[in-house]
């Protein structure tokens, strides 16, 4: 079994290049648009390292493809670049920050906005605190009914969670 790898800055820019490379290869242009874990290390340098890229990408089988090609050059878990949470991301998102650009390969963070409300939605104490505490200095939020209202603005069928207004309120103190 292998032993779980985290991504650094580092191996996640190597990563791209050779997803670069293999795309060219194949005469495709890809499009990533990243969240979670991994855009808090790329864009916010808030954390050393991730263990997945959580992402929404087209062509979905080339760049799956160019992806495990990936992992195995270098010993990433197959799965290091994925769509599992991609369930979790607004239809109203937008267009993010790229943070990597190829002529093959462009790479996006989701807006901070975007990824301020799908941490507070998922709202684990753990794991997510820190990251929101990041987003809202980012944002410059200091009241719930800001988050709130972002949140509205990408989940707006779907009312937020007392668990999450119960960490905001944390959060900001009040």
């Amino acid at each position: 079994m292998m032993t779980e790898r985290l991504l650094d800055q580092k191996i996640l820019r190597r990563a791209f290049e050779l997803l670069a490379l293999r795309l060219k290869r194949r005469g495709v242009v890809g499009e990533i648009h990243i969240f979670g874990g991994v855009a808090m290390v790329l864009a916010f340098n808030s954390r050393e390292a991730t263990r997945d890229v959580d992402a929404v990408f087209a062509p979905d089988t080339h760049v799956l493809e160019a992806a495990h090609e990936v992992a195995v050059e270098m010993r990433l878990p197959k799965s290091w670049l994925n769509n599992q949470a991609s369930s979790y991301v607004s239809g109203v998102a937008g267009r993010g920050t790229p943070v990597f650009d190829h002529p093959n390969l462009r790479v996006m963070i989701t807006p901070t906005e975007h990824l301020l409300a799908m941490k507070v939605r998922a709202a684990r104490a753990v794991r997510d605190a820190e990251d929101i505490r990041v987003l809202l200095r980012e944002l410059k939020i200091t009241r719930v009914a800001q988050v709130v209202k972002i949140v509205d603005k990408y989940f707006a069928r779907e009312p937020l969670s007392a668990r999450s207004r119960a960490l905001i309120a944390e959060i900001l103190g009040g």
